[in-house]
């Protein structure tokens, strides 16, 4: 259009002919009519947005409903509404027309292509004129704030070894508190509380017996999330398509199946900031450690070995450790080593960064790792996560060191 006045003009004011005066003037006056037309059908308009929850995983869908009100006399029409920011894979709008003083309402699905908290989002407006020449925008804000938690895969044959457990059976410990759960009857001593008295064995034993108290279920497994800036391998190059939204796919899946078999789950992680969260059972810690999850981003300036060290005052002989991290440094490997000297089960997830076109590869920390004798799961890119997890590897793949075929044991 604004090479066809400038073209219309020049010829107009080069010839003098009244045709192409008329002609300038005609196509100003459709530009006039269609901007002041776009530029008024976003006047008047409110929208809202609603949704039926605030939270929700990758992969599924958040409900909601968008109602948009014509608080005008003048009809509006050639309206588009579409979802400008969150985590939306689909960006297309919807295309709509509104009489005086009406409100249209519809139910959206939002998919959720990307974990994050999302403090606020924007839905736009969009107005075009009959003739296409103009295409102007409004943006509304979604003030409603939403989670979206990682992916998680099932892992029903996941190993043992990550809950610390030789069997289905748990460590147990005396507790001086009195607590549900009774380990075994002791004679009475000076200074027992009569509290502690179980009257039915003292009938029985024909002297005072107390109870010995037990903490209860005392295996606790942690989780922890490396999230140190050089770690990670792709953060910058494909926001979903990287070890760090892998690695934190894997933690979240190991944390989900341990917390359905109601052990008590803790997760640390080095993100921006460090977070610690000790292990609990109850389902408000699933809701916690998911939302860390949802957040945790590979900005890390702690260093994993450091982190580890921190982690260890939190860490005793009826703990399980495991590490999920795509490092190829090993100096961390021998804080691990300290840890197993303290009675910690450990376990380390290499989440291998060359299947993400890293031109290193994991070599280095499996071998430092298979010499301190500790369990080592290899995740590559495209893997089931329930069927790497299943048991440790056993050598360096081929495809890095050479010769035979590494398997599993």
């Amino acid at each position: 259009m604004v090479a066809l006045l400038l073209v219309v003009g020049f010829y107009a004011l080069g010839t003098g002919f009244d045709f192409f005066f008329r002609f300038l003037y005609v196509l100003l006056l459709v530009a006039g009519i269609g901007f002041v037309w776009a530029w008024l059908n976003l006047r008047g308009i409110n929208l809202q947005v609603t949704r039926d929850a605030n939270r929700g995983q990758v992969g599924g869908y958040l409900a909601g409903q968008v109602s948009i009100i014509n608080h005008t006399r003048m009809p509006k029409s050639w309206l588009e509404v579409a979802e400008a920011t969150g985590p939306s894979a689909n960006t297309s709008g919807r295309g709509l027309a509104l009489v005086r003083e009406q409100v249209r309402s519809w139910r959206i699905n939002t998919y959720l292509a990307k974990r994050g908290v999302y403090r606020s989002g924007q839905v736009r407006l969009i107005s075009q004129d009959p003739f296409g020449l103009f295409r102007l925008r409004r943006d509304f804000v979604d003030p409603h704030p939403y989670i979206v938690f990682p992916a998680v895969e099932p892992l029903p044959d996941l190993d043992v070894r990550f809950a610390g457990l030789p069997s289905d059976s748990r460590s147990t410990r005396h507790w001086e508190q009195i607590t549900t759960d009774v380990s075994s009857i002791r004679p009475y001593v000076e200074g027992d509380s009569m509290r502690r008295i179980h009257w039915p064995y003292t009938a029985r034993m024909n002297e005072l017996m107390v109870k010995v108290f037990d903490m209860g279920l005392s295996a606790e497994a942690w989780v922890l999330l490396d999230m140190h800036q050089t770690s990670h391998y792709g953060v910058d190059l494909d926001e979903v398509n990287n070890t760090e939204e892998l690695s934190v796919t894997v933690a979240a899946s190991i944390v989900d199946q341990l917390m359905n078999h109601s052990m008590p789950v803790g997760l640390a992680a080095n993100g921006d900031q460090d977070h610690i969260s000790r292990p609990d059972s109850s389902p408000e810690q699933r809701g916690r450690l998911m939302e860390t999850l949802s957040e945790v981003r590979a900005f890390g300036q702690r260093p994993l070995q450091d982190f580890i060290y921190a982690v260890c005052a939190h860490l005793n002989q009826y703990n399980a450790l495991t590490v999920v991290t795509s490092s190829v440094d090993t100096q961390w490997v021998e804080s691990l080593h300290y840890l197993r000297r303290q009675g910690v089960e450990v376990s380390v997830v290499l989440v291998d960064r060359s299947s993400f076109g890293s031109p290193t590869n994991m070599s280095a920390p499996l071998e430092a790792l298979s010499a301190n004798l500790i369990p080592t799961y290899l995740v590559r890119q495209g893997d089931s996560l329930n069927d790497v997890l299943q048991t440790p590897v056993r050598e360096i793949p081929t495809s890095w060191a050479g010769g035979l075929a590494g398997g599993t044991e």
